[in-house]
């Protein structure tokens, strides 16, 4: 029996679809199944050509009018097998629909990689009376320390916790030093000790340190560490020579201005970003351990878009990267390529300013973060502020909050360009505050706070449990990673409203204890630490919330880490 026109027709349609979609179903079939076998040989039956004529259904979508067909392989369980006893019009719409999704500009990624299992070490506060928020932790491989450094708490404050919580308040007075908090751990985190200068209660030298707030931590090429803080005014800045034991050098005031981020350079250099009072967001760099500090600077604003978070350097290029914005929807990175050579002539110059993407929203005060991968991938991360039009129940009758989602873009061209960014996660609910970290290639942590409901962080009711959430990503810099998320600590760490109207927060008496952001580091094996503030202590007499945040510490103790070794710790 000859083909007829129709079947002829038919016949080249359906050709000509295989041909421009085999691949990409190949791969959607692949998320989900996690099988490139099984992936192959669905796309097959789902792309066979029928015995009988095709149709074509509102969507475009050849399909065959046949009887379901049930696959007689049982090698495969679960999930597998029930997509393969799909009919094949099922499998091809159920394809075609992923297809669609991923042509909309949005990545999917699967909702668990098929790797070991993901697991933390049962969490412990690093010290019951000091404060511990927007803290940072760092390994040191020179002297197999850990070192932790949070906010003193002066302005990550619940004012009601003064009056109500007798012991909290001695603890908080009587233990102020105006510089931030600082430990040291021997034992990978199992117990943390307190810096203590001279043993006279100071973590570094006051003569060289003060600034209660805003700390961060990183390393030089030659391993010196450093940490810096704020005193409303002045930018101090310390370092350690010995890997933590001892920090005899650095300056009060390394410049004016606010927020202080951190980023080690090449030999005894590290270069310090502020919000300047009067240059505006700007760089300066330290050749002599953090004694001093340049009086030039690189401007921090590039084709409109100024830096907004951590600082991270490749020694590679010599070009510091911030993640940037550029108004409220609009997300980038600024860089400063050249930066020492820059500095050696005694013009730093003006960063350069890239998007990476438009029609974004944002949640939280700092507003993106970004890292990079041992192969120089860069990565960045922020979560959206969805909202509903036409609503008012939000706080202050702002728009209604709906679920909002973790967002991750990443760069191989040095930040020039940007891939389409992936959905990390979409649990349902509020999310907020995310880090991230990356180790070999593709290798990405990423963490963020999230509620137990969909609900505005100014006004959250008192029972609204907030934990960790943290996605192990591999293939993070390709198009389809494979994400594994964990919930770290394994219980909340804080309930109700996180305030954030900043240092206002204190004379309204609303509950800033948390600050405005938590970090992830690798320890030396490239298993992820987190470090957290954690407001669920009470006074041991009244039973009433503490005035500050604890500081509270885990590292990932099962699975892979970001560079491709086992975690046993």
């Amino acid at each position: 029996m000859s083909p007829t026109r129709r079947d002829t027709a038919a016949d080249t349609e359906f050709t000509s679809y295989v041909a421009a979609s085999g691949t990409r179903l190949t791969r959607v079939a692949y998320l989900l199944t996690r099988d490139h076998h099984l992936a192959e040989n669905l796309t097959q039956e789902s792309l066979a050509r029928p015995v009988l004529p095709v149709d074509r259904d509102v969507r475009g979508v050849p399909e065959a009018q046949v009887p379901p067909r049930t696959s007689q392989s049982t090698r495969e369980g679960g999930a597998r097998v029930e997509l393969l006893r799909m009919g094949r019009r099922t499998r091809v719409r159920a394809l075609a629909a992923a297809v669609a999704i991923v042509g909309a500009g949005l990545a999917v990624a699967p909702a668990q990689a098929g790797s070991a299992k993901v697991g933390f070490r049962k969490p412990v506060f690093v010290d019951s009376q000091l404060a511990g928020s927007e803290g940072f932790v760092m390994a040191v491989p020179q002297s197999h320390r850990l070192i932790y450094a949070t906010h003193e708490g002066t302005t990550l404050l619940l004012r009601g916790g003064l009056s109500g919580a007798p012991m909290g308040d001695a603890d908080y007075g009587s233990t102020y030093r105006n510089q931030v908090n600082m430990w040291s751990s021997d034992d990978s985190g199992k117990t943390w000790q307190r810096i203590n200068w001279n043993g006279a209660g100071f973590f570094t030298g006051p003569d060289h340190n003060l600034g209660f707030s805003d700390p961060d931590l990183t390393s030089d090429g030659a391993g010196n560490l450093y940490v810096t803080g704020i005193d409303l005014a002045n930018d101090a800045l310390v370092s350690s020579s010995d890997g933590g034991k001892t920090w005899p050098t650095g300056t009060v005031q390394c410049h004016e201005g606010d927020r202080p981020w951190l980023a080690g350079g090449k030999g005894k250099e590290v270069f310090l970003a502020d919000n300047s009072e009067q240059y505006g967001h700007i760089i300066v760099r330290s050749t002599d351990g953090g004694a001093t500090c340049s009086s030039t600077h690189a401007t921090g604003v590039g084709n409109n878009f100024t830096g907004y978070g951590k600082m991270v350097y490749d020694a590679s290029t010599d070009t510091i990267y911030e993640a940037a914005t550029n108004g409220n929807s609009t997300i980038g990175v600024i860089a400063l390529r050249g930066a020492t050579k820059r500095f050696d002539s005694g013009t730093p110059g003006t960063v350069e300013g890239h998007l990476a993407y438009t029609g974004t929203s944002f949640n939280t005060f700092w507003k993106a973060q970004i890292a990079q991968g041992l192969d120089h991938t860069l990565y960045m991360t922020w979560t959206t502020d969805d909202r509903k039009p036409g609503t008012s129940g939000g706080c202050s009758g702002a728009q209604t909050p709906v679920a909002n989602s973790v967002m991750l873009t990443s760069s191989h061209d040095g930040g020039r360009t940007w891939s389409k960014p992936t959905v990390v996660a979409h649990p349902g609910v509020t999310v907020l505050w995310p880090w991230v970290i990356a180790g070999a290639k593709g290798r990405v942590a990423v963490a963020w706070y999230q509620y137990d409901r969909v609900t505005d962080l100014d006004c959250a009711p008192d029972a609204a449990k907030m934990g960790v959430r943290l996605a192990m990503l591999t293939g993070a810099d390709g198009r389809r990673p494979a994400i594994t998320t964990v919930d770290p600590l394994g219980r909340p760490m804080h309930y109700g409203q996180v305030c954030t109207s900043g240092t206002a927060c204190v004379a309204t008496g609303n509950d800033r204890r948390l600050g405005e952001f938590f970090t992830l580091a690798p320890d030396r094996n490239g298993c992820v630490m987190i470090a957290t503030g954690d407001t669920t202590k009470v006074d041991p007499v009244t039973g009433s919330q503490l005035p500050t945040a604890r500081p509270l510490f885990t590292v990932q103790n099962a699975g892979t880490g970001l560079y491709g070794r086992p975690c046993r710790s």
